[in-house]
């Protein structure tokens, strides 16, 4: 999808995440919590500042930061969190989860290693259930953040089958005006086993028909 008209966008910038561990830590410790409002009116000019300061002209119309599953959602599954600082720092950000079928997902993120983008962590990986019981979480998440304000969410299936409605919803939700559809790409093919399948959409049910129940299914 080609959003460059008016828009600056960049990948996993990870300010947003840096700031939300300074927050929690100001949530943490009570004389900080008592002037938290200050400190993040000053945590928010830090995010501009950063943003400024990185070639992304703050003169376009909007901008979009991605920010992936690393290095907050393992171990912790701290998404919730993240979600709840960012929207403390910019009340109007509109948010767009995305959630894709577990087992393409799943398959996905065990293909990779966790941590080399981390200064001073080792990488890691991580059992099959473990990725399982994180998509879950995020699944949940999604669920529960469907109706919050400036919050869309995206169907990764609906994106690829219907890719001219939906991305005209996305431009739309965003305030986009001419932009270009997304174009699919053929995506990697799941090799799990049958019986590690079996075992993952086992763990992934009960989120699978939280999700459907509320009309997400086209994943």
């Amino acid at each position: 999808m080609d959003i460059k008209r008016g828009v600056s966008a960049i990948p996993e910038s990870r300010i947003l995440v840096s700031v939300h561990r300074f927050m929690e830590e100001v949530q943490r410790f009570r004389n900080l919590e008592k002037d938290s409002q200050l400190i993040f009116g000053m945590a928010r000019g830090l995010v501009y500042d950063y943003y400024s300061s990185s070639r992304i002209l703050m003169t376009k119309s909007l901008l979009v930061d991605k920010e992936p599953l690393e290095p907050i959602a393992f171990p912790s599954k701290g998404y919730e969190q993240f979600i709840v600082n960012t929207r403390l720092l910019f009340p109007e950000a509109k948010i767009l989860l995305a959630i894709r079928d577990p087992l393409s997902t799943i398959w996905s993120m065990q293909a990779r290693t966790w941590g080399e983008s981390l200064t001073s962590a080792g990488a890691r990986r991580f059992t099959l259930e473990e990725y399982a019981e994180n998509w879950s979480s995020c699944a949940e998440l999604v669920a529960r953040h469907q109706f919050e304000p400036n919050t869309y969410i995206v169907q990764f299936g609906r994106l690829v089958n219907d890719p001219m409605n939906e991305s005209k919803r996305i431009f739309e939700f965003l305030h986009i005006r001419n932009g270009i559809p997304f174009q699919p790409r053929p995506t990697h093919s799941v090799g799990f086993t049958k019986e590690d399948q079996a075992n993952i959409l086992r763990i992934v049910k009960p989120q699978l028909e939280l999700l459907a129940s509320k009309g997400i299914s086209e994943l």
